[in-house]
């Protein structure tokens, strides 16, 4: 069992995230043409990252609950459909599998990035935690409620918290929080399908850049003069996956994530389909689906 959030003092808060950066070091180092020092560091990053991580993971829940998730998630997941660079986790690291015909740093450096975001999660707690007693005291002065649970308190209410490379989208990610926030869970749904279709045009359009070539139907209807509905958008990718810049699993992976939002209707039901409660919203994964997207997006632009 890691240790309570409230049992830690800054001391010890400090030394995790200095154990994170000694962890990115050893990463660092992988690289290294002697086989033994590659084994040795390897063997020192296992056993430091369990300790780091079962320390971890109970001040994330407290502190971030809603990035808890994702924080876990990084470290292992269940909910794959297969195994590619944006799938990979650190237990598979662990477990030591590795990329065919790839080097060894190609996978170092995929857990590195894993380890970085798992850093900035703890960052945000460590910020969180620093504010925590202030923020209780002036709850209570508030509030005077009795036995409210303290991720009611800490939780932030955001359906999507992406840092978008478009400002609109980042503009379109406020009101969609906005309305989630206030329990509008119809609207922030739509709107994030909407944003989910553009970033789907985004991607094609980044793969995709010469018009001359055709490409501009695979995302735009010349005949309707509109944007292709997100079905077809899916169909197009998935017809075109090989044509990507990248392992066609991730292509699979995103299509997967972005078409379970699209249930299918009877005849007889609403055209808007049910009022969605907060936990099927949740469950639907928006933000991972997003995040995927985004990261193909810009892996395609280097």
């Amino acid at each position: 069992m890691g240790q309570n959030q409230m049992d830690m003092s800054g001391k010890d808060i400090s030394e995790l995230i200095d154990t994170g950066d000694k962890l990115l070091e050893l990463l660092e180092e992988m690289s290294a043409s002697n086989e033994h020092e590659y084994r040795k560091n390897r063997n020192i990053f296992i056993s430091e990252y369990g300790k780091w991580y079962t320390k971890c993971l109970p001040l994330i829940r407290s502190m971030v609950p809603d990035k808890a998730t994702r924080f876990e998630s990084l470290y292992h997941t269940n909910k794959r459909s297969g195994m590619n660079e944006y799938t990979y986790t650190v237990q598979d690291y662990i477990h030591g599998i590795y990329f065919k015909d790839k080097p060894k740093s190609y996978t170092d450096t995929i857990i590195s990035k894993r380890i970085k975001e798992q850093k900035a999660i703890l960052q945000a707690s460590v910020a969180r935690a620093s504010d925590f007693s202030f923020e209780m005291e002036s709850f209570v002065k508030i509030n005077p409620l009795n036995g409210l649970d303290s991720a009611a308190i800490t939780k932030q209410n955001k359906l999507i918290d992406i840092d978008f490379f478009d400002d609109h989208y980042n503009s379109i990610r406020a009101e969609i929080n906005t309305c989630f926030k206030h329990n509008f869970y119809m609207a922030s749904l739509l709107i994030s399908k909407k944003l989910i279709q553009s970033l789907l045009v985004d991607l094609i359009r980044s793969n995709f850049p010469l018009a001359s070539e055709g490409h501009r139907s695979l995302y735009y209807d010349y005949l309707n003069k509109s944007f292709r509905e997100t079905g077809e958008l899916l169909k197009s990718i998935s017809q075109k996956k090989n044509e990507f810049d990248v392992n066609p699993e991730a292509i699979d992976y995103m299509v997967k994530l972005v078409s379970s939002m699209e249930p299918e209707l009877k005849p007889e039901s609403h055209s808007l389909g049910a009022l969605p409660k907060k936990k099927d919203i949740e469950e639907l994964r928006i933000e991972e689906a997003m995040e995927l997207i985004v990261e193909i997006i810009n892996f395609i632009k280097k």
